[in-house]
């Protein structure tokens, strides 16, 4: 497990910045889907809120299984970061949830669970000569 640096977490962080997760089906095709849940409670974790998923859910569920990876894209203006995770856990109750859970509520959604990552690297994949640099 590596670190996500700070600038990286801040952009996740960022609610006005678009994010995408995409996950590999059973049959090895490639799925992405946008989702406003995504974010990084610390440089070590990210999550995302099962909200509208059902395609991802059942993506995730096979690869936390099979200890495949996710990649998430995070868009900041002109930057823009991949980060490689490991499927972690899918919680239903306890801290995690319960902060998504109220920040969803205020946008009308309703959350159904919380996957969790490990984070294992990172890329710059921003419009510039540094894309596809390893900044962890």
């Amino acid at each position: 497990m590596v670190k996500i640096p700070d600038e990286v977490v801040k952009a996740i962080n960022n609610e006005k910045n678009p994010k995408i997760l995409a996950t590999v089906g059973a049959d090895g095709a490639p799925h992405a889907i946008q989702a406003g849940s995504i974010r990084a409670p610390s440089n070590e974790m990210m999550i995302v809120g099962a909200i509208l998923m059902k395609r991802t859910g059942k993506n995730l569920e096979a690869m936390k299984r099979d200890n495949k990876m996710a990649s998430f894209l995070v868009l900041d203006g002109m930057k823009s970061y991949e980060v490689r995770c490991r499927v972690g856990d899918f919680v239903t109750s306890g801290p995690l949830f319960d902060t998504m859970s109220e920040k969803m509520k205020q946008v009308g959604l309703t959350v159904q669970g919380v996957w969790t990552f490990s984070p294992v690297e990172v890329f710059n994949q921003s419009a510039s000569y540094e894309a596809g640099t390893k900044m962890a």
